[in-house]
């Protein structure tokens, strides 16, 4: 039989529950905080959208032709306020930067993929899928993203830099430059505050399509307004799974808090059915010794009483029922050792039928009738008889006790067929019409030691369910406050 000190050997769990709950909460605050970070940069990003829009806006002294490309960055600038979507910026960028520079015959956004340090290739204005990938050392790729501010590249710099391209990167490039090689090219850089995101690179095609220097302010304030937007897209997606790494987070947590409590039930559990196990075999050893003396003097008393007394028959009683305490005994010495070679195939109504008889004078002493409705051929059960009849006549006893001015007991049986999650089992109900159980009552109601009664002990209920566990069983009970309760056992029938 398992001694206190086998529930104090499962503490650990109680603190690795404990730990691991820490560490949820600790990763729970670390990402409340980095989303809060990052809503305050997202409205920081749409602020300096705004600057950049006002800023525009008071521009409308200059010539005739830089209005219509202040207008068109406008209607850009408010296109980008009301996208949220990190490619959708990109595509309407690389569209509208012909609408800003007639001569362009090719855009490329490129963005910074900040696990490898190298700029990826994610839109063109030909909409051609491309894999053209940039090293950071590579000319090209070094002087537009380090550069400071947006740059024009014509002559020997633009063929020095197109030079220190790879092979197998022209090729990829050709396909999106056209023509190739370009006869000019603007570069602006896609940063916000110290931040570089990517490069906004435009090619023109031919001598007459020469960019000029004084595109080099529209193009870097195309690139700001483009680097904030898709720095404001990035920061919102990053809020997005910040949100829901913080609901999962949250959600293990709940699940972590609710392990830990169903944790610390079980242990109490434990130590209520260690101190049940203990009980039981102090109870058993203090009562064996008399139980003996009892039936060696009634073995006596036969031995010199004659065959045809009228008192041989009570006599014969009195040994049975001392031997099925002697039984009862024997069971609660090994109730966390049960025996499976006691098990048989049992007959549930004829020990149903037995039990009542046992608990006539109750019936009859408070008024109780008692109707049944047991399954013919019901099959049998492997299960240990005596211990059947004791979980029977307890919640019997129960009942009578929850009818104290009369009532109905009805005991019905009869046959669940199997599913996918069980075998075929025998089904039996025990229902009274007595005063019912309080809701609160319900959950605990087979804990050890706890009880609703003034002088209940709290372990009918406890052993009952035990019982029934060991057979490979069920118990549930349903009631309803003033309308009667039902107890529910399932048990397995025997397999044929």
């Amino acid at each position: 039989m398992p001694k206190p000190s086998s529930v104090h050997n499962r503490r650990p769990l109680r603190t690795n529950h404990g730990r691991h709950q820490s560490r949820i909460h600790s990763r729970l605050m670390e990402l409340q905080a980095q989303l809060a970070a990052a809503q305050q940069r997202e409205a920081a990003a749409l602020d300096r959208i705004a600057v950049l829009e006002s800023r525009l806006s008071t521009l409308q002294s200059a010539p005739d032709g830089d209005r219509e490309r202040l207008d068109t960055l406008l209607a850009i600038c408010s296109a980008l306020l009301v996208i949220h979507d990190v490619e959708a910026i990109l595509q309407l960028i690389s569209r509208e930067v012909a609408r800003l520079f007639p001569g362009t015959r090719s855009t490329l956004v490129f963005l910074v993929d900040p696990d490898r340090q190298q700029l990826a290739l994610r839109a063109t204005s030909n909409g051609q899928p491309c894999d053209l990938i940039l090293h950071p050392d590579q000319g090209l790729a070094r002087r537009s993203l380090l550069s400071p501010r947006a740059m024009l590249l014509t002559g020997r710099d633009l063929q020095t830099d197109l030079q220190s391209l790879l092979t197998s990167q022209i090729e990829q490039t050709s396909v999106v430059f056209a023509p190739w090689p370009p006869t000019s090219m603007l570069l602006a850089p896609l940063r916000v505050e110290a931040q570089r995101l990517g490069v906004l690179m435009l090619c023109s095609g031919s001598q007459t399509d020469l960019f000029h220097p004084r595109d080099l302010p529209f193009i870097q304030t195309l690139a700001d307004l483009s680097a904030v937007a898709i720095s404001e897209a990035q920061q919102r997606e990053r809020a997005t799974n910040l949100q829901h790494d913080l609901a999962q987070i949250q959600s293990l947590h709940a699940e972590a808090q609710a392990r830990l409590s169903t944790a610390q039930a079980q242990l109490l559990q434990s130590a209520k059915l260690a101190a049940v196990g203990e009980l039981a075999a102090s109870v058993a050893h203090e009562i064996n010794n008399p139980l003996y003396a009892a039936r060696n003097s009634l073995y006596l008393v036969e031995q010199d009483m004659p065959p045809d007394a009228t008192q041989r028959p009570f006599l014969e009683i009195a040994q049975n029922e001392l031997g099925r305490i002697a039984r009862i005994i024997t069971r609660m010495r090994d109730f966390y050792r049960p025996t499976r070679a006691e098990l048989t195939p049992t007959n549930v109504n004829k020990i149903l039928i037995e039990t009542v008889e046992l608990v006539q004078t109750h019936l009859r002493h408070n008024r109780i009738s008692i109707t049944s409705d047991l399954t013919a051929d019901l099959p049998h059960s492997i299960a240990h008889a005596d211990q059947l009849r004791q979980v029977f006549l307890n919640l019997m006893l129960n009942a009578c006790d929850a009818m104290p001015d009369g009532g109905c007991l009805h005991l019905t049986t009869g046959v669940l067929p199997p599913t996918n999650d069980r075998a075929a089992c025998v089904i039996i109900r025990i229902t009274d019409t007595g005063t019912g159980i309080a809701p609160e009552h319900l959950p605990h109601l087979f804990e050890p030691f706890y009880t609703t009664k003034p002088q209940g002990t709290g372990l009918g209920l406890a052993i009952s369910a035990h019982i029934i566990s060991q057979h490979d069983g069920q118990i549930s009970v349903e009631s309803t406050p003033g309308a009667g309760t039902t107890f529910v056992i399932t048990l397995p029938v025997v397999s044929s």
